[in-house]
């Protein structure tokens, strides 16, 4: 019967009236910042507010290309940047008719090393460009925040020194126990987190001492 109705309904002229929602369309739900909230307008795309705040919606702007009359193009202007020479290879210069002028070769591997450090790069002509009144507020909230500094938790003091209790120093061996480090967390990480431990633990005999002294 069930199957009959089901026929019937799909032989209806009626249309099927149905609510999808528009993937394409969202909203904002959190800014992280309350100075780009304050100055963000809704009738705008992502990259057109970022754009009129003097901000950059994507990292690799300089690297990602768009059509001129795009909303998205970026505000950097793509820089092409050739192909350096390896050591050992070189790159023959040619004129119109095609030439040979010169030959350029690749600089040695000692001589690549030593170009390396340039210096520090030198002042150009983007670092003179006006910015916005938001970016100056976030470059003065950068300034004022005081930098973080993470400790290690008292369940993380609790398994570095378990960790000690059965392996001693053999870092090797931490990272191969299952069972101590379920999270198989790298030789090198567990090697960080033991000195950063050992530290703390190390000042704060040292404080102990001298309270012990002074008493």
């Amino acid at each position: 019967m069930g199957r009959e109705l089901q026929k019937k309904k799909n032989r209806s002229s009626n249309p099927r009236v149905t609510r999808r929602k528009n993937t394409r369309v969202f909203k904002i739900k959190s800014f992280g910042n309350d100075i780009i909230k304050d100055n963000w307008d809704n009738s705008q795309t992502l990259s057109q507010n970022y754009q009129r705040l003097g901000l950059s919606s994507r990292l690799n702007a300089s690297a990602w290309c768009a059509p001129a009359s795009s909303a998205f193009t970026p505000s950097v202007v793509p820089k092409v940047v050739p192909k350096k020479l390896a050591p050992g290879e070189a790159k023959i210069i040619r004129d119109e008719s095609g030439a040979i002028i010169r030959v350029e070769h690749a600089p040695t591997a000692e001589e690549a090393l030593d170009e390396e450090w340039g210096g520090f790069p030198a002042a150009t002509e983007d670092d003179d460009e006006p910015k916005t009144a938001v970016v100056r507020q976030l470059e003065a909230l950068a300034r004022s925040e005081v930098k973080k500094v993470r400790t290690q938790s008292d369940r993380e003091k609790e398994w570095i020194e378990s960790l000690i209790a059965k392996h001693g120093r053999d870092f090797k061996k931490m990272a191969r126990d299952r069972k101590l480090n379920p999270f198989q967390q790298t030789e090198g990480d567990i090697k960080r987190r033991v000195g950063k431990w050992e530290k703390k633990e190390a000042a704060a005999a040292a404080a102990g001492s001298t309270e012990a002294m002074e008493a």
